[in-house]
């Protein structure tokens, strides 16, 4: 039988009670980083994001986990500035607790000869690809990114 626990800022009597049970001569503890994005992290992460970030976001998710930044940039709509706030409010919300220290940026850049090229989430194939999250996540809003 595998139990598997996951406890969020658990007070000090909890916390308590679960060392003791993992203490037990016949239980056998492994710890496994919370790594992965959610639904419901991937919501709470786009509602943090500032408005233009928000629509480059929802342009990677209907892209399948990629964009290119000639298409992020249609309409004349410039990038400068957009793309460090995905780095930014994750971090911040790592910093207060929100999420996990373990989790990944859900973006990355791909920059040639100095230039953007294209937005993509990483991990593609693997069990850290974080677009089955954030299109379940933005599952209402994906519709809307390219008003």
């Amino acid at each position: 039988m595998k139990i598997t626990i996951t406890v969020e800022n658990p007070t000090p009597e909890a916390l308590e009670k679960l060392l003791a049970l993992a203490a037990m001569p016949t239980a056998v503890v492994t710890t496994v980083p919370d790594d992965h994005w959610t639904p419901e992290r991937a919501r709470s992460y786009y509602d943090r994001l500032p408005p233009r970030a928000q629509q480059i976001l929802l342009q990677v998710v209907e892209g399948q986990g990629e964009c290119s930044a000639e298409e992020l940039k249609a309409d004349g709509r410039s990038l400068r500035g957009s793309t460090g706030a995905f780095r930014r409010v994750l971090s911040e919300g790592k910093r207060t607790g929100l999420w996990p220290d373990a989790l990944p940026v859900p973006l990355a850049s791909h920059i040639v000869a100095g230039q953007l090229k294209k937005l993509e989430m990483p991990g593609s194939g693997t069990e850290q690809y974080p677009l089955p999250a954030f299109e379940e996540g933005l599952r209402d809003l994906a519709t809307h990114a390219k008003r």
